[in-house]
């Protein structure tokens, strides 16, 4: 299946599960060629948001990374506007869970950035349900269903990259049954 335009598969890791409340930690994306679904490029980087060096070594130790990486780790509005600098708005968003999206547009707004993406957005999740429904799999697809249905490892459950770059396997296995 070939796609209109390349798709932009993106991860967060965050503080909490309420957009409104909690903070991204982490933005991760890989670029999807619209042909053959191969990565084209990627965006990864650890997003700061305290000054307070208790609060950096809590967020350190529930990303299993480096203190000093996440110290010189970027703002979110640096973030973001490096990323959407990097891929343009000429692609679809992908992502596996509709919350991911919610927290990139209030991203873009703290930011002060336009979110001028398309308005059709690629679901992760709800294409794995479909999926799983015609497959006879009885589980709600969790990613972690689906992890383990197409026998992928996850090392680092906390790691946004990784987490993309198994969701981008994902997406493809499912893509090319379809």
């Amino acid at each position: 299946m070939k796609f209109i335009k390349d798709l932009l598969l993106f991860e967060i890791q965050t503080t909490g599960q309420d957009p409104d409340k909690h903070s991204i930690l982490q933005l991760s994306a890989v670029l999807l060629d619209k042909d053959n679904l191969l990565e084209k490029n990627n965006f990864n980087t650890y997003i700061k948001v305290s000054y307070l060096d208790s609060v950096l070594a809590e967020h350190a130790k529930m990303l299993n990374t480096d203190f000093e990486i996440l110290r010189k780790s970027p703002k979110l509005y640096d973030a973001v506007k490096k990323m959407h600098a990097k891929f343009g708005a000429d692609l679809l968003l992908t992502t596996y869970s509709f919350n991911n999206l919610l927290f990139l547009k209030n991203a873009f707004k703290k930011a002060a950035l336009n979110f001028n993406y398309d308005q059709h957005i690629v679901q992760l999740w709800t294409l794995g349900y479909i999926y799983t429904l015609n497959y006879g799999l009885k589980k709600m697809p969790t990613l972690n269903t689906l992890i383990d249905y197409f026998k992928l490892k996850q090392k680092h459950p906390f790691d946004a990259m990784e987490t993309v770059r198994l969701e981008a396997e994902i997406f493809r296995k499912i893509i090319k049954e379809v």
